[in-house]
């Protein structure tokens, strides 16, 4: 004989239901009166690592970033997002035979929060502006090479902060459900934190093309 047993959701379980059902409709009202949209985002980063030392030079390199937005707001509009992103960097000293150079990869989890303003607000054709601070969480580092000689400042991964704050301006487009945004970040934190007075900031160039789901 077969015997059936009916599933009974917990409380927990309803909770989360409910919350994501409240969310869901409160978004889709405020899509409705045009101040709520988000979806998923794609961006190009050019980084280059800033330092104060005269016999550290940075390359740029260039990396990539995926990851998600929310834009609350008409004319003034808040904008959290939520980007995964690995940014690959260089630094060069000496010349000739006794040239060294170390390759710095970062992968991290960047949380912008930025404050705009829709230049031209008309429904389906936006021009912005904004600005704002963005919190980075490093989830994985790495150098290449890892073993350098004892004057080269940076001799581990310890040595790079695992998280640092930055600040991000720059400007947007929006053309029916396409989102395309443009950016600078200005590291603030210096995000280097081993034994020598060495400091290290990191500057982003970025493009991001998004959809808007909602």
């Amino acid at each position: 004989m077969l015997f059936s047993r009916s599933y009974t959701m917990k409380k927990p379980e309803i909770k989360v239901i409910l919350f994501l059902l409240i969310l869901i409709s409160s978004g889709l009202g405020l899509k409705a009166q045009g101040i709520f949209s988000l979806g998923p985002k794609i961006g190009y980063n050019s980084n280059r690592l800033s330092d104060n030392m005269d016999s550290v030079q940075s390359g740029i390199k260039n990396s990539f970033q995926i990851g998600a937005y929310v834009r609350i707001g008409s004319k003034v509009y808040f904008q959290p997002e939520a980007n995964y992103q690995v940014s690959t960097s260089n630094l060069n000293k000496g010349s000739g035979s006794s040239f060294q150079s170390q390759e710095i990869t970062v992968k991290s989890l960047k949380i912008p929060a930025l404050i705009g303003i829709k230049l031209i607000n008309k429904g389906s054709f936006n021009l912005r502006v904004m600005a704002g601070p963005a919190y980075t969480f490093v989830i994985d580092k790495k150098l290449d090479p890892q073993h350098m000689d004892g004057l080269w400042p940076i001799q581990s991964v310890d040595d790079i902060k695992n998280s640092n704050w930055s600040v991000q301006m720059g400007g947007g487009l929006d053309v029916l459900f396409m989102t395309l945004d443009v950016r600078y970040e200005f590291g603030v934190d210096n995000i280097y934190t081993g034994s020598s007075n060495f400091e290290m900031k990191n500057n982003v160039f970025n493009v991001s093309l998004g959809i808007k789901f909602l």
